[in-house]
């Protein structure tokens, strides 16, 4: 019996190019719609039941606290059900959740709403989205995904647009139940166009597909060695450095005697700078492999982070925002990357939950670190200094881990 889910084709299958086009769709709506937008309902749901923006900002705290966990348990997800089942459930869910957050009135209400927000995100985009272009190219795995990732800023570019224009005609509960229904038709309509290349016979195939024979070693033989760790404190340091970072620019700024629209501009000017270098990075991986690129983005990194704890000028500013923007990657295509690299596919699909789970987490402890060091010193420049010396360790240790890698393939040729 033929089954409709999958594509018997290999990895040369012109089918690909549709599951590239329906993944970066799955970034658009879900980042641009599901996820972006959240802060243009901050000041209407606040003001109309007087609300602490303190209270009402825990929703976004639920939303990434449950990315985390369900990024951790997107392994046991994804053998149980498929990826297509696992996406299509994900959109269900988020669509609920903006149901839930249209017809709220009291802080509980939006708080399960997050809590839906965060699990639903977890299985509908970054570690679902690696998954389907690590299992359907073979080749420019690297500009497929940065393509992909920039679907994200490119819908909440759009997102935030749409949003407050519906808010100020309709408000705030229209637009969540408007966003609801989009969601819902958007994302299971796109979900009907996933297909696997083999079609899996019984939950044990199913769950092989997540440790894939050959491609590298098996979870339990890099358990056993120190790159494994290694890869995890690279991931969760990375957090701290680039989202914290540009979260408190604009007060930095602000702080060194900039004006504040223009400080809230460099903002704007990084995000940009970070759409091109999802695109370039991903090309230049392809060309050149990771290391040039990995250093690359630790380079900007530090240069950032310097450049912005000594900022005097409008042009440092600006470098400042394009150099940042240039490191971004590291939170997002660089993940996928790292683990395809230094543990390889073999390992993949079992790791890749765990390692954007890492991420966000790190995200989550970096921020209020930044402004713990703040307090601590009277000012974000020393931290600022500190971060960079991070960055650079990070790079140290990524060496270090690619040669242990290199040294392992030896061992076991």
């Amino acid at each position: 019996i033929l089954n409709r889910n999958a594509e018997p084709q290999e990895k040369n299958s012109s089918y690909r190019y549709v599951i590239a086009a329906v993944s970066f769709m799955f970034m658009f709506v879900a980042m641009g719609l599901g996820n972006a937008p959240n802060g243009q309902y901050l000041a209407p749901v606040t003001r109309e039941f007087g609300l602490s923006r303190a209270d009402f900002s825990l929703t976004f705290s639920m939303r990434y606290l449950f990315t985390t966990i369900f990024n951790l348990l997107w392994v046991k997800i994804f053998t149980k059900i498929g990826i297509r089942l696992m996406v299509g459930v994900g959109f269900l869910i988020l669509a609920t959740a903006f149901f839930i957050f249209s017809s709220s009135s009291t802080l509980p209400g939006f708080y399960v709403g997050g809590i839906l927000q965060g699990a639903a995100l977890a299985l509908c985009i970054s570690a679902s989205c690696s998954y389907l272009v690590d299992h359907w190219f073979a080749e420019r795995k690297g500009t497929v995904l940065g393509v992909v990732f920039a679907a994200s800023g490119i819908g909440g570019a759009l997102g935030n647009v749409l949003v407050a224009r519906w808010i100020a005609r309709s408000g705030w509960r229209f637009s969540y139940r408007l966003t609801s229904f989009l969601i819902l038709g958007l994302g299971l309509g796109l979900t009907s166009f996933v297909r696997t290349r083999r079609a899996p016979e019984n939950a044990a195939l199913e769950r092989a597909r997540a440790e894939p024979s050959g491609g590298g070693p098996s979870l339990a033989e890099l358990r056993r060695t120190s790159r494994f760790y290694a890869l995890f404190a690279i991931v969760f340091v990375l957090g701290w450095l680039c989202n914290p970072v540009y979260t408190v620019a604009p007060a930095h700024l602000v702080d060194r005697g900039f004006d504040p629209v223009f400080a809230g501009q460099m903002t704007g000017l990084m995000f940009i700078a970070l759409g091109a270098a999802k695109i370039l990075w991903g090309a230049l991986y392809d060309r050149f492999g990771l290391r040039p690129v990995f250093l690359t983005s630790c380079a900007c990194g530090i240069a950032a982070l310097l450049t912005l704890a000594r900022a005097s000028s409008e042009l440092s500013a600006v470098a400042f925002a394009v150099l940042l923007g240039f490191a971004m990657p590291v939170e997002t295509i660089i993940v996928p990357l790292l683990v395809m690299n230094l543990l390889g596919a073999r390992a993949y699909a079992a790791m890749i939950g765990v390692f954007f789970a890492l991420m966000s987490a790190g995200i989550a402890v970096g921020n209020p670190l930044i402004n713990f060091g703040y307090s601590l010193a009277g000012s974000y420049s020393p931290v600022l200094a500190l971060y960079a010396g991070l960055f650079a360790l990070c790079a140290a240790l990524y060496l270090w881990c690619e040669r242990e890698a290199k040294r392992f393939e030896k061992r076991t040729r």
